[in-house]
């Protein structure tokens, strides 16, 4: 079941985990965070490792982080 959370700014934004969406989609970290993200791309799981996504700040490629397919990340926003 979806959750849906209203920012600040009036955005009903909704709450899944990152393992939900693939490449080139823009995700927030959190609900009213001015920072959006793009999903690079996915690495499978591995032997004793869990699968993991890079995500790269949608105004600066160099910026990139690396999260579980199991953190929630936020869409629906307004950009």
């Amino acid at each position: 079941m979806a959750e849906y959370i209203q920012t600040k700014d009036g955005d009903d934004v909704q709450k899944i985990a990152l393992g939900n969406m693939g490449a080139g989609d823009l995700i927030k970290r959190k609900p009213d965070s001015k920072a959006v993200y793009v999903v690079n791309f996915r690495e499978r799981a591995k032997r004793g490792k869990p699968a993991f996504y890079s995500l790269s700040k949608y105004d600066d490629m160099n910026n990139e982080i690396f999260l579980s397919s199991e953190t929630p990340v936020y869409i629906g926003f307004m950009f």
